[in-house]
């Protein structure tokens, strides 16, 4: 719970498993209380709520009361200005508010299964024309998709939304909502909704409040076309060489996720390219001859000339995947990691540290992604040409299953045309010992531990899938010889 006082003071409240049946049927939002013998603590995990730093408790010994003449704002809105939102100069640990009108919007995003996971993406715009990106998840997406499905005619949809995140997408700042802690009014008759119309209008000279909100194409189409036959479809055992550059498909489970490499990284908020130490030679001016020196950041790309800039930490996980050919090493980075885990970087960092756990090992929550099948698009770039390294790229991921089944489709019917150019004859195989994609894959599955060593990761290269021995000899067969 967020509960507010009478100066506007917000505080992180909570009630114990133990202790909520005395208050479930006491507390009820919007309405106004006098919170006897409340337990104060400090906040402890470094994300605070509401920026306060103490919670506020509802233990065996509080007592809760009914106020009728609470004297303080209605709901206490903490807007915070687009520009520090873009640039990440608004607080990273706690909630802030924001008001705007939408000026496009894509559809309502529901592939993933996980009703939580739906998600709408919005644009708006605030008076001064500063346009910022808004995710909205779950049962709060849901309830904007509704409103512009039965308001097609309405020009101008100005929303306050509260308690909101930072998000930082490509170096460039957006807001998120947090589960269902997000509140939003959607032209609702609240104060600050009228007040921003009436200045919208004063200020409209370009006639922005009569253009209708534009309607941009849904994510999950634009992002599945990359699968949709654009790039060659490979095994693991035709791309262990890099070859020459390209792009392709490639469908296969994450059996590892390697230990010892880092899996996330330091990079420039603006660039998103990642910074490295260097050495600067300061001068004395008191002893010419006297050199001294230190280690400042800089980033890595050539572009970005700022001497000081903010950092954003992001995912760099180092993994292998197993097809029915072979194992190979690719690498998850931020924008993908993030959709998979639901948690940033940054996030997930400070939970780890909170831990006490070793950066050279990762965190147990990146443990979720092992032995799930994807869909990947991999790139082998001149870096991997040049250097004739195997450890690939991962552009896009998915795991839709339609997706995913008509990728393997295709694998066994490329199998069935291997084999059939090569003058075998399918209906003349033993159906019994035939070593089809599908048995193949089958017998990967029994036991994924049996024909890889998740501990072993000095590797790099691709390994063709083993049996474990079970230290019985098999009887040989003899063949029969056809005259």
């Amino acid at each position: 719970m967020i509960l507010m006082d009478e100066e506007g003071t917000q505080y992180h409240a909570r009630v114990f498993n133990q202790n909520f049946s005395r208050f479930r049927h006491l507390l009820k939002e919007d309405e106004s209380y006098i919170v006897i013998k409340p337990n104060m603590a400090a906040v402890t995990n470094g994300f605070s709520y509401t920026g306060h730093k103490q919670t506020l408790t509802l233990d065996w010994k509080s007592i809760l009361k009914k106020c009728d003449d609470f004297s303080g704002p209605v709901n206490g809105f903490m807007f915070v200005d687009f520009n520090s939102i873009i640039e990440q100069t608004c607080p990273r640990d706690t909630f802030f508010d924001v008001i705007g009108h939408i000026v496009s919007f894509r559809p309502l995003e529901t592939s993933n299964p996980v009703p939580s996971k739906h998600y709408i993406k919005l644009t708006l715009s605030n008076l001064d024309s500063v346009h910022l990106k808004v995710t909205i998840f779950g049962s709060q997406a849901y309830q904007i998709s509704e409103y512009l499905k039965n308001n097609p005619t309405v020009n101008c949809v100005v929303i306050v939304m509260q308690f909101l995140k930072l998000n930082i997408w490509n170096g460039i700042g957006e807001a998120k909502s947090h589960f269902e802690v997000t509140k939003l009014f959607i032209n609702s008759d609240i104060y600050e909704i009228n007040e921003f119309k009436n200045k919208l209008k004063c200020h409209d000279n370009f006639g922005i409040t009569e253009k209708s909100i534009t309607t941009l194409q849904s994510y999950s189409s634009s992002y599945t076309d990359d699968f949709k036959g654009n790039f060659p479809l490979k095994t693991v055992c035709e791309i262990t060489e890099p070859i020459k550059e390209m792009k392709f498909l490639l469908v296969a489970s994450i059996v590892n996720i390697r230990q010892n490499l880092p899996w996330y990284y330091e990079a420039c908020n603006k660039y998103g390219k990642k910074i490295i130490p260097v050495p600067k030679a300061n001068h004395s001016y008191t002893n010419p001859e006297g050199i001294s020196k230190t280690m400042v950041v800089e980033c890595t790309n050539a572009q970005c000339k700022k001497s000081e800039f903010q950092t954003v930490i992001k995912y760099i996980i180092p993994m292998n995947v197993q097809d029915c050919t072979g194992t190979i090493g690719l690498t998850l980075f931020d924008r993908e990691a993030k959709r998979l885990l639901n948690i940033s970087a940054y996030e997930l960092k400070k939970i780890h540290d909170a831990a006490g756990d070793s950066d050279a090992l990762f965190p147990m929550q990146l443990n979720v992604l092992k032995n799930r099948k994807f869909g990947f698009v991999v790139d082998i770039t001149e870096y991997n040409v040049n250097n004739y390294n195997n450890i690939y790229t991962v552009l896009r991921v998915t795991e839709d299953m339609s997706i995913v089944s008509e990728l393997e489709s295709k694998i066994e019917l490329m199998d069935v045309i291997s084999q059939t150019d090569e003058s075998f004859t399918p209906s003349t195989v033993d159906k019994s010992t035939a070593t089809s994609p599908s048995k193949i894959s089958g017998d990967l599955k029994r036991n994924l531990q049996e024909i890889y060593d998740v501990d072993s990761g000095d590797d790099l290269s691709s390994t063709k899938a083993k049996r474990k021995s079970t230290g019985e000899e098999t009887p040989l067969l003899i063949p029969k010889l056809e005259k």
